[in-house]
């Protein structure tokens, strides 16, 4: 009996004590359709170098047509690399309860400390694992704006 009131209590202040949960910070959602959103944006930026014509240059503009080819594609290479990390952690911050939730009956209090516990943990990777390749692959991104922007004006 004991233990239904506990479990009532329990319910009511997470679910619908206003009070306590006001300040409550939702966990970031994180899955592959935001690794596909970065991925196809960063492959549009891509679909620009196809349409640019080159001229008759000199061997100076071909040298620097290539030395812009092969930045960008250690800039792609860097992003396909971002992809494969940010899929690798979506896959353990969406698994992330499975791993530390125990499989024993345990009590309210256990449970609660297991769910903060929890959250923790997704907060901890989320802003110190997910976010800084984010912030990197953001910033490959700018790279090859500037890059493709460059390489167009030196055909006009």
């Amino acid at each position: 009996m004991e233990q239904v009131e506990h479990y009532y209590l329990f319910d009511c202040n997470l679910h619908r004590d206003i009070e306590n949960n006001i300040g409550e910070v939702k966990i970031p959602e994180f899955s592959m359709e935001h690794i596909i959103t970065i991925d196809e944006k960063y492959k549009k930026r891509f679909e620009k170098i196809n349409k640019i014509v080159y001229q008759d240059i000199s061997d100076e503009q071909q040298l620097i047509q290539m030395t812009n080819n092969f930045e960008l594609n250690e800039l792609f290479t860097e992003h396909i690399q971002n992809i494969e990390v940010l899929i690798i952690r979506m896959n353990e911050y969406n698994t992330i309860h499975s791993r530390f939730t125990s499989k024993n009956k345990i009590t309210i209090e256990e449970k609660v400390n297991e769910s903060m516990f929890i959250r923790s943990k997704q907060f901890q990777m989320y802003f110190e694992d997910i976010l800084p390749i984010i912030q990197l692959d953001k910033e490959n991104l700018y790279s090859v704006m500037v890059l493709v922007e460059d390489m167009i004006s030196a055909t006009i």
